[in-house]
């Protein structure tokens, strides 16, 4: 019999499990669980709340919040202007845009994730991109560190999953380094569930298979964990939920019949529930302003509200103005879509099909309400935190 190595922590990320979704799946690791919370998750998308999970902090401290942002002066991909010359038939085609997306990331020297979605291209000049560096890596941040920085630092060997190949050959590459028993720290993220809730929303019976297979899978990776480390610490964790759409809106069409100027008066980015706008000009405040203030589909986000929400940034970054769908109102076409799906994040923090989780065969302490608090756990792992689990 192999001698065990001493210790292994192990963080497995379910990409949309949250807590609603996982209360109807209560057979999920059954009889594996010690404790469980509901954790408050980040206004944003996976581009705020995968940072803020790794790193402790916020992404006005971080830097990273949604993907794009105005900058037509900074955006190193300005060529893409002439794209627009392309027929539409094929400027919405996913796998033609799937193209462009890996060739302006390789002109770019992009590491991180980059997607240019359905931004028109003649206005995707006028957009900077956020999340150039991969985060899954020592200095992925704009400011601060994340644990992979913390782990380099004193040479504590880890694994961390490549964003580049599906959640089964993840698995299998973490089990492999189990079982050689190369790490004392493993981030895995699965990013399956995700994509099919987006799909068919969260109650749909082919989720109940999945998170059957999901259960399967991890099961035997903490039993290879347990036959090959003396002690073994898990915790299987999200970055937020998913709402059920119930129903589309057209804001851009909202917003152009005010008859103001693209790039003269204003410029929006409109992501798939909030609305993020940028004005050239005192005469676009006033109107925008009003009639988001009367719109019955959201409302704005004053200033206050998005500093305790952790999103608010002095220099107007991402926006000056925020606009929130209320929830499972989803903004259609968008500059992340031109189709409606069936289940969409990104809503208030507040409602309860946005709330993240977390459960783990240890006591979760009980500062642990945040899922950037998920990196105190993190810390507790590996002896770099002060209080103890």
């Amino acid at each position: 019999m192999p001698t065990k190595k001493e210790k292994l922590s192990l963080f497995l990320f379910i990409d949309a499990f949250g807590w609603e979704v996982a209360q109807r799946h209560p057979d999920f690791l059954k009889g594996w669980v010690q404790d469980r919370k509901k954790l408050e998750t980040i206004l944003g998308y996976s581009s705020a709340c995968d940072p803020s999970i790794i790193s402790g902090l916020t992404p006005s401290e971080h830097g990273l919040w949604s993907s794009f942002y105005y900058d037509p002066d900074g955006c190193p991909y300005k060529w893409v202007r002439y794209l627009r010359i392309l027929p539409d038939s094929i400027f919405r085609r996913g796998r033609v845009r799937n193209q462009i997306s890996k060739l302006i990331k390789k002109a770019c020297g992009f590491t991180g994730y980059f997607q240019i979605y359905s931004v028109p291209f003649k206005d995707l000049p006028l957009f900077n991109y956020a999340e150039q560096k991969r985060i899954w890596e020592p200095n992925g941040l704009p400011k601060g560190k994340t644990i992979f920085d913390q782990m380099t630092e004193r040479g504590i060997p880890y694994f961390v999953h490549d964003s580049e190949v599906g959640d089964d050959i993840r698995l299998e590459r973490l089990t492999s380094d189990i079982q050689n028993q190369r790490i004392d720290f493993a981030y895995c993220s699965l990013g399956r569930l995700d994509a099919l809730m987006h799909a068919v929303g969260n109650e749909d019976p082919k989720i109940e298979i999945l998170m059957q297979e999901y259960d399967e899978k991890i099961r035997a990776l903490l039993a290879a964990a347990e036959e090959n480390y003396t002690e073994v610490s898990w915790y299987v964790f999200t970055d937020h939920g998913m709402h059920n759409v119930t129903e589309s809106h057209d804001l851009i069409a909202d917003i152009e019949a005010l008859g103001l100027e693209w790039n003269q008066d204003y410029v929006a980015f409109y992501d798939s529930t909030m609305a993020r706008f940028w004005f050239l000009n005192e005469n676009a405040r006033a109107p925008i302003t009003k009639i988001l203030k009367n719109h019955s589909k959201g409302r704005s986000l004053s200033i206050e509200e998005l500093k305790k929400l952790g999103v608010g940034f002095e220099d107007s970054q991402y926006g000056e103005l925020i606009f929130l769908m209320n929830p499972g109102v989803q903004i259609v076409p968008s500059f992340m879509g031109i189709k409606p799906l069936k289940g969409m994040h990104g809503y208030h923090p507040s409602d309860p099909d946005s709330f993240a989780a977390i459960c783990s065969n240890k006591n979760i302490p009980a500062e642990i309400t945040k899922i950037q608090h998920i990196h105190l756990l993190m810390l507790n792992e590996l002896g770099m935190n002060t209080w103890k689990n």
